[in-house]
This record gives C-alpha cells, structure tokens and sequence, in this order.
C-alpha cells in the first residue's frame, strides 16, 4: 500500500511549512490527485489519519480533490475532460489524443486556526 508513504510525504512536507512559518495549529491540508495518479483516497484519507493519531497534527482534516482525466486532440486542439479513460475526441472522433491532467498528487493549500 503505497499511500501510507505518500501520507507521511504529505505529513513531512507540511510540517516543514508549519516550522518554517511558525505556525502550530493546523486545521486542514488540501490536496489534488488525478485520475491516473494510483491513489485510491480512501486509502489516503486513512492513512493519513493513522500517521497523524497522537501526534500534532491529530484530527487534521485531508480534503482530497479528485482531478478528472483532461485531453487536448493533436487534430483539432479541442480540450476536453472525462472520468475515463479516452481513446477518441468528442468533437472530430479522432484518436490522435494527448493526456493533459489527471496525474498530479499536489498539495493545494494548508489551512491553519486562527
């Protein structure tokens, strides 16, 4: 299960913020995974979840954005989106496709207390 290393990435990385900014209450850490990024984010929410238990960071929010798959078409440069994968474009039905989004993993923003 690789998404409790991707979870405690997630967890370095912010807390190296919280250091850096001073800060030492957070409420929420946002973050962004595409389609194609194999994560699945109940699995991230959860391990999550177990890292961050009787640490700082406990009952920290994860909020994960699921990020559809996006297209351009080499042949009539429409852009488009979908849930799956695409083999022809909605709009000339070429298969000449190239996959624009649906791989990042990004932490979005991190939400502290006031």
């Amino acid at each position: 299960m690789h998404e409790m290393s991707i979870a405690q990435s997630i967890v370095d990385i912010v807390e190296k913020e919280l250091a850096s900014h001073g800060v030492e209450q957070l409420k929420a850490v946002n973050i962004a995974v595409g389609k194609w990024a194999a994560v699945v984010p109940e699995q991230l929410a959860f391990c999550f979840s177990m890292i961050t238990t009787d640490t700082n960071m406990a009952g920290v929010t994860l909020n994960i954005r699921e990020v559809l798959l996006g297209y351009t078409c080499s042949i009539c440069g429409e852009e488009f989106t979908s849930g799956e994968m695409a083999i022809v474009c909605p709009k000339c039905g070429d298969t000449s496709i190239a996959l624009t989004a649906g791989r990042e993993l990004t932490i979005e923003s991190i939400e502290v207390a006031d």
